[in-house]
């Protein structure tokens, strides 16, 4: 269900932060195994939240596995440390992966009984995760104080269910953006707008010409290839008045503005505004720090805001600001209330759903985490988090959040993605690629994959 604001508990608790001026790592080597003696779909509703995890006196293992760069691992791992300090009673094993890895593998272990204890969950695949049983219901470990949410506003607790029921705890408050390399915008006359205003997509288009026109034959690009990425694909979607899916789980948006999204990105790179296929498939399977936006080779760059300032630090030399996605002609925007969740496996025991839960707790509303998570994933959920983090925060966080603040109250909350979700962008990736490499129209491919999408969702209804 969308909301059309987000309640007034969270925007009045970031607001103080207006006076303040997708590579990875591989998975860690030698991961442990799984903790033993777990009974599949324990709840838990009547542990305090100060009591013990332990059973029988011995130290609870949880294992813990998250998407990153080194930098996120690095940070990650910290928290996990200071998250020990507090909890002797509670060991944490951590299984780091990367973003391109960790949807494959996660999938694999929870077919085979074998998830980690907590995860990090995204809206976008929180469909099939809940609908497989693999997520915990959260709401027990919630009224029993274990996991507190007191600070967060009803809209972002929301954020967290899939059907009404609560299976994911929000990192953070994030919004997809356009990252701006000010000075290469500058040198080819490129007008963009303030992160605070609007633009539309047919400005974009005589931008992206204006710059291809000047810099033909240089080997930069006015912004990469976004025609094959579903979340991309749902900018349409929402700016056309659906989304990708709807309430009941099915398609929520037509034919045609799938094919009008792969016409017009095709117009982009037959102008030279975007890399070819090829180029752009390369670009997508590189480490940050090597990805043509990094390189000085791009204007613009879509990434969650949040990620300012890792591109920043990869950057140093250039002045990277945030401006937001392009509006269709009628302004209406297609940004909605995104962030990555936290989320507990249910093939857990008792014991460790508490100190999973304990774990989740620690990073969301600690000052102990909070001075190292900061804005790695958008604004602190918890009020009070977002307050404490404001003196510690760099000029490219200071510029993330004061984004954040101003298109927070202009966006709602998206629909959830349905179950075979994960399926469905494969598909679309797929239809995408035929496209942007010249082997079928948009019509073409986006008929077909209209017709295997519906296939997919009819062969997950339950």
């Amino acid at each position: 269900m969308r909301h059309k604001k987000l309640l007034t508990v969270m925007l009045a608790a970031v607001m103080a932060f207006s006076s303040i001026g997708c590579g990875g790592s591989k998975p860690a080597e030698g991961s442990a195994p799984a903790a033993e003696s777990k009974t599949e779909g324990e709840q838990t509703s009547e542990s305090p939240a100060g009591e013990s995890a332990q059973t029988d006196g011995q130290k609870v293992e949880i294992r813990f596995t998250w998407w990153g760069d080194t930098k996120r691992n690095d940070m990650y791992n910290e928290i996990c440390d200071r998250f020990e300090e507090a909890n002797p009673d509670i060991k944490v094993m951590r299984e780091p992966m990367s973003w391109s890895d960790y949807w494959t593998k996660m999938s694999t272990q929870v077919a085979g009984g074998n998830a980690p204890d907590v995860f990090g969950m995204h809206p976008q695949y929180a469909a099939d995760y809940a609908l497989r049983g693999a997520l915990l219901d959260i709401q027990p470990l919630v009224d029993n104080g274990t996991i507190d949410l007191s600070k967060f506003s009803d809209a972002i607790i929301d954020s967290g269910k899939y059907q009404d029921t609560l299976y994911m705890v929000s990192m953070g408050v994030s919004f997809t953006c356009y990252l701006v390399n000010n000075e290469l915008a500058e040198q080819y006359g490129v007008t963009l707008p303030a992160y605070d205003e609007d633009w539309t997509w047919d400005q974009f288009g005589e931008e992206a010409k204006k710059f291809s026109e000047a810099a033909a034959g240089k080997g930069i690009y006015f912004a990469g290839d976004s025609s094959a990425d579903i979340n991309c694909f749902r900018w349409a979607a929402r700016e056309a008045g659906g989304d990708n899916y709807t309430e009941d789980g099915r398609l929520g948006f037509e034919e045609q503005t799938m094919i009008d999204f792969l016409d017009m990105w095709n117009t982009f790179r037959d102008e030279g505004a975007i890399p070819d296929a090829a180029t752009a498939s390369e670009d997508g399977s590189l480490a940050l720090e090597q990805r043509l936006f990094s390189l000085g080779k791009m204007v613009i760059h879509n990434v969650p805001i949040n990620q300012l300032y890792l591109y920043a630090d990869a950057m140093p030399d250039n002045n990277i600001t945030a401006i937001r996605i392009p509006t269709a002609a009628d302004g209406t925007r297609a940004e909605y209330l995104e962030g990555a969740h936290f989320a507990i496996s249910s093939n857990i025991d008792e014991a460790h759903q508490i100190a999973a839960a304990k774990l989740i707790n620690f990073f969301v509303n600690t000052e102990q985490s909070m001075e190292l998570f900061k804005m790695d994933q958008g604004v602190p959920a918890n009020s009070d988090m977002a307050e404490f983090i404001k003196p510690l925060l760099d000029e490219p966080n200071q510029k993330a959040i004061d984004f954040a603040l101003a298109l927070m109250p202009l966006c709602e909350t998206a629909t959830p993605a349905a179950k075979g979700a994960s399926e469905i962008a494969t598909a679309y990736q797929t239809a995408a690629d035929k496209v942007r490499y010249g082997q079928e129209d948009s019509a073409a491919a986006a008929g077909a994959f209209m017709k295997e999408a519906n296939s997919i969702l009819d062969a997950n209804q339950n």
